[in-house]
């Protein structure tokens, strides 16, 4: 094993352990027996190796999928129910970890430790989306489009932190929430009801500030 990835796995169990980030690379380094040069050849601070050790999180899981079988036969909704179930499946590794830094965060922060963990992400998505664009299944709406991959990174993260707070068996609740929220996402992003959705909102806009006035 390289140094990069001795460093990123070893940060990794620390935070398992202690549930922070070590105090100091130097006590950090040292438990690991390499340099300090060593660390910052690798990475500039903490914040840097976490960032990495969550944006591998997301590569594995992406590898893992796109090497499945079926991955060319599927559609862009398939392709997404399979990477989120795949997630969710993988977390079980992690879920002490992601317990103690994503629980209290809830799905709209955005802590500098998931900047690689979210651009991961929206690159798949990209991918999964332009699929769906191709295949028709997706409604290509232009400049609009391009924030798909933010919505469903948004999505993404209501899904973990649905899963973080669900008690149920196997976390059968989880599931239920990927199948029903993804095909509600397809749902607007393959018919008018989103135009529809944003078209009224451009309507009541200039109305409310007309009363305003």
């Amino acid at each position: 094993m390289d140094t990069r990835s001795r460093i990123i796995d070893a940060f990794g169990e620390h935070l398992r352990e202690h549930g922070e980030p070590p105090g100091t690379v130097f006590a950090f380094c040292k438990g690991l027996d390499i340099s300090e040069r060593d660390f910052f050849k690798e990475f500039s601070s903490f914040d840097a190796v976490e960032s990495s050790y969550w944006e591998e999180l997301v590569t594995h899981v992406v590898k893992a999928v796109e090497a499945g079988a079926e991955w060319s036969a599927f559609t862009a909704r398939q392709r997404l129910l399979s990477f989120l179930y795949a997630f969710s499946e993988e977390s079980l590794n992690h879920r002490s970890l992601m317990l103690s830094r994503l629980a209290k965060l809830g799905p709209v922060a955005k802590p500098g430790f998931l900047k690689g963990f979210e651009v991961e992400f929206k690159a798949f998505a990209k991918n999964v989306l332009d699929h769906g664009i191709a295949t028709a299944e997706v409604a290509d709406r232009g400049r609009l489009a391009s924030f798909y991959p933010d919505a469903l990174y948004g999505h993404f993260r209501s899904v973990i932190d649905f899963n973080l707070k669900d008690d149920s068996r196997h976390y059968e609740r989880t599931d239920a929430f990927i199948e029903k929220t993804v095909s509600l996402a397809f749902d607007l992003i393959r018919t008018q009801a989103l135009d529809s959705a944003l078209d009224l909102a451009r309507f009541l806009i200039p109305c409310r500030e007309g009363k305003s006035a």
